[in-house]
């Protein structure tokens, strides 16, 4: 006789794992964070363009039913779920953007014909829509195999799979926990229809609802318990394979659990979101410009303030070290420390023990002069 039930099963897709949508969560909030900028690049110099449309849809409202941060936020979720995100441009009859929408896709096929490419996007509707390529924003994660569309062959299905049956034995070792096991064995000699009733009786006690886990005999049965409390996974075991699942997504435990130090933070920015807002920054300003705005140095670059994560007393050092040199302005000053800006607080200040380096030898030379 045994109610014990020891049951694994294989889900197959792994999207909704908590494990895996923490993971993205975190990714993409910090994604969202990213604000973007569109300058002009002249003699090496870049100058920040502040009055355009174009800054509007980036920083703003990409279309009239999104944020800017909703639409970093489901682009980034996408790229690092699936490995591709794709942002359709919408654009005016003279060719400049308008909106930028994000695409909510099942499946994508490129089509190609005699000079164009194609993307064939399918969606979850039944719905399907053909976008010229060079309308089309596209973000790629782990671009290893493939040639336009990014396809992985990792193993993170395989440490999901682990994980869940770990996880499952948790759930069997509380479900069995309770449960009677052992042996009943029927006195005497009889037939097959009294042992089949024999049998069921005792199965009907041990499945009762109202005396569910109290087995009821009589003399002519004997029941032999059988001990063996069900053995959960350990949890080194648990924390080996999420450590795995962490390092391919490239965050860590004190990342998810918002617990980081200054210096993991910085890692976290510099090996997961810093890529990102790279490969933005590069496909935004390659499919937003035309061919002559891009010559003229137009460029779009998304970037974070990542002082937000510093501590005061390297926000102040830094204040210290940059603000003699005139490379910081009061207000910069104030947004480091998260302080509200001030009238008039744009202006630069600097220490007169610093020179202009086109004027360092002309004034060395005077006042050599003057001293002899």
């Amino acid at each position: 006789m045994n109610d014990y039930q020891q049951v694994f099963t294989s889900r197959g897709d792994y999207t909704n794992d908590i494990i895996i949508k923490t993971c993205i969560d975190v990714i993409a909030k910090h994604c969202a964070k990213l604000k973007a900028v569109h300058v002009v690049k002249d003699k090496g110099n870049k100058k920040p363009v502040t009055d355009s449309r174009l800054v509007t849809l980036l920083t703003l409202e990409p279309n009239p039913y999104m944020t800017a941060y909703d639409l970093q936020y489901k682009v980034a979720a996408q790229c690092f779920m699936n490995q591709n995100a794709y942002i359709e441009i919408q654009r005016d009859p003279s060719g400049r953007p308008i909106a930028l929408w994000p695409l909510d896709y099942s499946t994508v096929e490129a089509v190609e014909n005699d000079t164009d490419i194609y993307l064939k996007f399918q969606f979850k509707n039944g719905q399907s829509k053909t976008i010229p390529y060079a309308d089309i924003i596209h973000i790629r994660n782990n671009f290893i195999d493939g040639e336009l569309i990014a396809h992985t062959t990792d193993n993170l299905n395989d440490n999901l799979a682990t994980l869940a049956v770990l996880q499952q034995s948790f759930e069997n070792a509380a479900v069995n926990s309770g449960r009677i096991k052992g042996v009943a064995q029927v006195a005497g000699q009889v037939g097959a229809d009294a042992w089949a009733k024999k049998a069921k009786m005792l199965n009907d006690n041990l499945k009762n609802a109202e005396t569910g886990g109290i087995v009821v005999t009589d003399a002519t049965v004997n029941f032999t318990p059988c001990n063996g409390d069900p053995i959960p996974a350990d949890h080194s075991q648990l924390d080996y394979i999420r450590e795995n699942i962490y390092r391919y997504y490239g965050i860590s435990e004190n990342i998810v659990s918002n617990t980081y130090t200054e210096p993991e933070w910085q890692a976290f920015y510099e090996s997961t979101i810093e890529p990102f807002a790279i490969r933005l920054s590069q496909e935004m300003t390659r499919k937003l410009f035309t061919p002559e705005e891009k010559a003229a140095g137009n460029e779009i670059i998304y970037d974070a303030n990542r002082l937000t994560y510093a501590t005061t007393k390297t926000k102040t050092e830094l204040i210290a070290a940059l603000r003699p040199l005139g490379i910081l302005t009061t207000n910069q000053c104030l947004e480091i420390m998260n302080l509200p800006p001030v009238e008039d607080g744009d202006k630069r200040v600097q220490t007169l023990n610093v020179a202009n380096t086109a004027i360092v030898d002309d004034y060395q030379a005077k006042g050599g002069d003057n001293d002899g």
